[in-house]
Formats: structure tokens, sequence, C-alpha cells
């Protein structure tokens, strides 16, 4: 039988990768040279798509990369989605991109998407007026209120507890991870043992804004308001909304 992880044996880990193993920027300015050597006409919104996607995979790879150091890896499973009913705050940059995937999706997965979402809002208004209600930036019980509420993520899939968007679930979803038993997120809301690797936020968004700088002035090709996008943070479910 597996041994899970205790929360002990999650804090020492931790102590571990703070002492020895916190990352640096360099891999993520080695990814927007990368990105920008690759460069090839290709209209700004979608060449910024593909820089957003490939960001978020070496967020990915990262994780791995310390995981593997430490020798520890996810409980989490397909099927899994305590975490889906978490608030997951985003900029409206973010959330314009992951509009732009889904637009470039399929016919047929897109409107399977696009009919879910306008499902989701209707079904779930009252609820979602209540946790917009809920100051993130102000209330430090912010988190505790919202998932009190059970409002799933707009792209939880509620029949198979799957991503609509895996391929591009933001960054709150790719660092909050569980390494202890399964049962601990089955019990709790907020359970302590699952870590987060927020580290990661400011290397992933700088360099997000690294590359958005160079469009900023390309008024007609790119679709977003510099800096205001990029900085603007909001509920994701509300930022969709707005779209």
């Amino acid at each position: 039988m597996e041994r899970h992880l205790t929360y002990i044996d999650i804090v020492n880990i931790c102590k571990k990768i703070n002492e020895k193993y916190l990352p640096t920027d360099e891999p993520f300015i080695e990814k927007v040279d990368e990105l920008f050597a690759q460069y090839d006409e290709e209209p700004p919104l979608l060449f910024l798509l593909r820089a957003f996607q490939e960001l978020l995979q070496l967020v990915d790879e990262q994780i791995h990369d310390i995981e593997q150091k430490v020798n520890i890896r996810p409980t989490c499973a397909k099927g899994c989605a305590h975490c889906c009913y978490f608030p997951i705050i985003i900029t409206k940059l973010e959330a314009r991109l992951i509009q732009t995937y889904i637009d470039r999706l399929p016919a047929k997965e897109r409107e399977e998407i696009q009919a879910h979402l306008r499902t989701y809002f209707q079904q779930q208004k009252e609820a979602l007026d209540v946790v917009y209600a809920i100051d993130f930036m102000e209330d430090a019980r912010f988190k505790e209120k919202y998932i009190a509420k059970q409002v799933p993520c707009p792209f939880l899939d509620v029949r198979t507890n799957t991503c609509r968007i895996y391929e591009v679930r933001p960054i709150p979803c790719r660092t909050y991870l569980n390494y202890a038993s399964p049962a601990v997120c089955a019990k709790s809301h907020m359970p302590d043992e699952p870590f987060s690797y927020e580290f990661f936020y400011h290397y992933y968004m700088q360099s997000l804004q690294e590359i958005v700088e160079e469009w900023s002035d390309e008024e007609e090709a790119f679709p977003f308001r510099y800096p205001d996008d990029l900085f603007h943070l909001d509920y994701l479910p509300r930022l969709l909304q707005e779209e």
C-alpha cells in the first residue's frame, strides 16, 4: 500500500525546497528570448497566445523539476476536482487569451464549451452574484468565504470532474498541488497539506509583460489595452462574462 506524505513530511520538504531548490528567473528569460527568436511574422494575437501557452507549460516543467529533486509526486488525479471550487483570480489579458484559445478550437469542441458557459452563467447567476461581492483585495477570508459557496469553475465539467480547457488552465490551477492523501481535500475545503508553488507567479507575469510590451504600440493588430488588461485582476467567471 502506497504511503502518503504527512503534513510534517510536507513541511520538511518545503523547508528543503526553500533552502536548496528555489527557482530563478533564468528559464523564463530564456523562454522569452526563444519565443522572440522563433517569431516568424505571425499575427501578434497568435504569437501572444502561443507565448501564453508556452509560459504556462514552462511553469509545469519547473514544478516537475523541483518534484524530482525532492522525490515527490502529486496525488492529484484526473477526476479529482476539489480545488475547482476555489476562487481563481487572473488578469483581463489572461481571460482574453483563454477566450482566444476557445475561439480557435475545432467547431464542435468550441460550440460545446460556449453552450456550457451559457448554461453555467444562467444556472449560477445567484451564486456568482454572492461571491462577486467578496472583496479579494481587502477581505483576508475571501478564499474561505468563496469556497464555502461551492461555486464550480466555469470550465469544470461536473459530470466527469475534468477541465474543459486543461491546456490553458490558469496558473493558480497549476501551482496548487497535493502530495498527501487525496482524502485531505475531500475532508476539508481548505486543507493544510496541499502546497502552492506561487513563487512562480512573479516570473510568469514578468515574462508575459515583457512579451506584451513588444506589441503595445501595434494598436490595430493588438486587441488589448496595455497596461490596463495586464494588471486588471478579477474573478475568472466575472472576466469571462465581460468578454
